[in-house]
């Protein structure tokens, strides 16, 4: 069973979830960035982590936080040294926020889940929230959701959250397909909107330093402002609430 904590500043329980999603573009660092920027703003002392070895994904962490973020990789380092490094960095946060990679499953192609979001959430005992784009989507969302819950029940999906709702009518729609077959919160939305995104080219996000080449530089405004619209359609509390339900390390 989950331990529940009495506090979200009890250092020593090393509060953490995951921000995972279906596939990769799907809008994860939209949603840890929007998330991390929230709990800044209420006072938090936020750690961030992301799985494998990107460096781009890490230094937006570390911009809206202010605390550095760290890598962690389970067919790289082991699962052992995952764990020395998580709490070495945990420790020192409030609550650890860890992003996921590609789609929750996705790993090494030939050692099936070494270095997936999933097999970290199993190692680091982490509670996850999957992140489904909803876009041309109602029904088949729950469909999804059901799909991730049930292929390995060995991780903990202890959340949803919707992006690219087109409406608080199509976010509904979809609230009952999910809480009808899914027993799983649903826990907010953010809408279609091409003002929160941040600039990517194939090698994937823009960095958060970069300066010309055509792409504007994303600065603490551009994240609060994620944060801002995260924080009207997502319930933050919630989302605490289940960072709670972190095992013991």
């Amino acid at each position: 069973m989950f331990v529940r904590g009495t506090s979200i500043l009890k250092m020593n329980k090393l509060l953490r979830l995951m921000i995972a999603g279906t596939h990769s573009g799907v809008g994860k660092t939209t949603v840890t960035l929007g998330l991390m920027s929230a709990l800044t703003q209420r006072g938090y002392k936020v750690q961030g982590f992301k799985v494998g070895p990107d460096y781009i994904d890490p230094g937006h962490h570390t911009a809206v936080t202010g605390i550095p973020s760290r890598n962690l990789d389970t067919w790289i380092m082991g699962g052992d040294v995952c764990i020395k490094l998580f709490k070495r960095a945990a420790a020192k946060a409030d609550i650890s926020i860890i992003e996921g990679v590609m789609g929750l499953y996705d790993g090494h192609l030939i050692d099936g889940e070494a270095g997936s979001s999933a097999h970290l959430a199993k190692i680091l005992r982490t509670p996850v929230i999957l992140i489904v784009d909803a876009k041309g989507m109602a029904r088949s969302a729950g469909a999804v959701v059901l799909g991730y819950i049930n292929f390995d029940p060995e991780v903990k999906i202890a959340g949803v959250i919707l992006n690219n709702i087109g409406s608080k009518e199509h976010f509904e729609a979809i609230r009952s397909y999910v809480g009808a077959r899914c027993n799983v919160p649903l826990l907010g939305y953010l809408p279609k909107d091409t003002k929160i995104t941040i600039p990517e080219r194939h090698l994937g996000l823009v960095t958060s330093h970069e300066v010309g080449a055509g792409f504007p530089c994303p600065q603490i405004e551009s994240y609060h402002k994620i944060g801002d619209l995260l924080a009207s359609t997502v319930n933050i509390d919630k989302i605490l609430e289940i960072a709670k339900e972190s095992y013991e390390l």
